[in-house]
């Protein structure tokens, strides 16, 4: 007997040595990719649609709408934003971006947390450890929607479960009275019926089940984040709110362990599951969590948005460092933007330009001689000036200012609209944008390129002539030279160019002041190969049409 005891010992202590080996391991791992990806590029992944949860149940509909996001791909700006290593972090960084806007209170709290985490390296490094822990779990995801609409995931005539568990206690009290094998049926029907009850009920509430242990996971991590004195300085509302979900983290243990033991796969795990299906531990305990949840909903709201403002204030250091440049942005009531060395943080290797914009212009050039990614720039630092405080610039100044877009236009076949009836609701949608109380800075690319050339012209000009008066700043990219001469007195004209050699097209990508002089697309086709017939026709078309103007 005793050799036996002596095995057991010696086998759960090498287990237990095997499981402290791998766990040192990771964290090794971890360690090492923490202290690497900072400051560098994040790698491409796939879009998840779910980081958008938490901004949709708190969205008032003020900040960027769906075609200005779709418009300037700000979900790939955002993508080469995070480093975030939580979920919350991804939600209120992607939320950041949509509300577009921040008090100056707010811009210097985070600006603050931000410097702290960049001139700080051990203590960043140690904080995205236990950020590392609390993870990006699918449930996680959930989180912010389940709490928003808490009483629909209650379980519904919950005395039953209760009764089952009581009738299960009976059936115990009976066998151990009797001790028979036919005192044992009444256990062995129970057993069945509650793992029938509870595998019904995991079916129905998997997502749930896992939410709430990834919830009662947040706050035990949360925990340990309040511990660090930084934190404390820069979160003080975190430990309030932790000192009021004390009693969801010890009603939730069971929930936790049962999801660490499904995770990992481990016998241990796989039995605790079914125990606690017999007994119903899991389905109650669940009701009890989530009862608790129910009354702390605002508290735990606090505690998921400092975490995800700590995730997100790391990310937006690393982003910085990560850039060729940075600068943060000043904020002015005039109403003009003020550019130095301004360029798309989406390119590798971007032309910067410098500008000062103090009305409405037309921005002319030929084709792909970077009209529309200059003004695409402009308008994505505006989002990034006032939602992280950090520009992909030397220098710029600007007003606080909504910013809305008519650019990547497309016809709608399941909708029935045509490219035109699109892009006049578009546009229409940004004259009704228009705030006295807040300036609005419009990005508009070839207006009106859906139809005629006349009724273009036209159509444009009143356009443009209405947004003179309005409080915005319109950046509109064109082709139109007309345009140009016909508002020549209240637009103010810039172009990008080029050189055409022998055999290509060198672009400069800077910008310059005056309308544009030049035409690129008959030579784009002769240097893309096309036949000389289409080249020459295509010449000559233009030269007579010069000629009759």
């Amino acid at each position: 007997m005793l050799e036996i005891i002596i095995t057991v010992v010696v086998l759960l202590l090498f287990i237990q040595i095997i499981l402290l080996i791998s766990w040192l391991g990771m964290m090794r791992k971890r360690k090492d990719f923490v202290h690497g990806k900072f400051g560098t590029v994040p790698k491409a992944k796939e879009w998840n649609e779910n980081i958008r949860s938490f901004c949709d149940i708190v969205d008032d509909g003020s900040g960027v709408d769906e075609v200005t996001w779709n418009d300037l791909s700000m979900n790939e700006v955002f993508q080469r934003l995070s480093q975030c290593d939580t979920s919350a972090g991804e939600e209120i960084l992607y939320w950041r971006l949509r509300k577009n806007h921040m008090s100056e209170e707010e811009r210097q709290l985070f600006e603050r947390r931000v410097r702290m985490f960049m001139n700080n390296e051990k203590e960043r490094e140690d904080i995205e450890m236990l950020l590392c822990d609390i993870g990006k779990s699918p449930s996680s995801y959930s989180i912010p929607a389940y709490l928003d609409s808490v009483d629909m995931y209650l379980l519904k005539n919950f005395w039953i479960y209760r009764v089952l568990q009581i009738l299960l206690a009976a059936a115990v009290i009976i066998l151990l009275i009797f001790r028979t094998n036919e005192a044992a049926m009444p256990l062995v029907v129970m057993a069945v019926i509650n793992l029938a009850v509870y595998t019904a009920v995991k079916m129905k509430n998997e997502t749930g089940l896992y939410m709430v242990a990834t919830a009662a996971g947040l706050i035990k991590n949360g925990k340990k984040l309040d511990r660090r004195k930084e934190i404390q300085v820069f979160f003080p509302e975190l430990s309030e709110a932790i000192s009021k979900l004390g009693g969801v983290t010890r009603a939730a243990w069971l929930l936790q362990f049962q999801q660490a033991g499904r995770e990992s796969g481990e016998l241990l795990g796989t039995l605790a599951d079914y125990i606690g299906g017999i007994t119903l531990w899991q389905v109650t305990t669940y009701q009890k969590v989530m009862r608790r949840l129910k009354k702390r909903v605002k508290d735990y709201f606090v505690l998921y948005r400092c975490v995800g403002e700590i995730d997100a204030a790391i990310s937006t250091a690393s982003f910085r460092k990560s850039l060729p440049w940075y600068c943060l942005p000043e904020f002015s009531t005039e109403e003009k933007l003020r550019m130095e060395e301004i360029y798309h943080p989406l390119i590798k290797e971007p032309v910067a330009n410098t500008v000062t914009i103090t009305k409405n212009c037309l921005i002319t050039g030929s084709n792909a001689s970077g009209k529309s990614t200059f003004i695409k720039a402009v308008a994505v630092n505006a989002i990034l000036a006032q939602a992280v405080n950090t520009c992909a610039a030397e220098n710029f100044i600007l007003p606080e200012c909504s910013v809305i877009t008519s650019m990547a236009v497309k016809d709608d076949l399941t909708a029935g609209e045509s490219y035109f009836i699109r892009e006049i609701k578009y546009l229409k949608r940004i004259l009704d944008s228009l705030n006295v109380g807040k300036l609005t800075l419009c990005a508009i690319d070839e207006i009106l390129r859906g139809t005629n050339t006349g009724e273009r012209i036209r159509a444009s000009r009143a356009i443009l002539e209405y947004l003179e008066d309005k409080n915005c700043i319109a950046l509109v990219a064109t082709h139109d030279k007309e345009l140009t001469e016909l508002l020549g007195d209240s637009y103010a004209n810039y172009h990008f160019s080029e050189e055409i050699g022998e055999h290509d097209i060198a672009f400069s990508y800077k910008i310059m002041e005056g309308p544009a002089s030049s035409q690129n697309a008959v030579k784009l086709l002769e240097f893309a190969g096309f036949p000389e017939e289409i080249i020459r026709n295509s010449s000559s078309e233009r030269d007579g049409r010069s000629k009759e103007k």
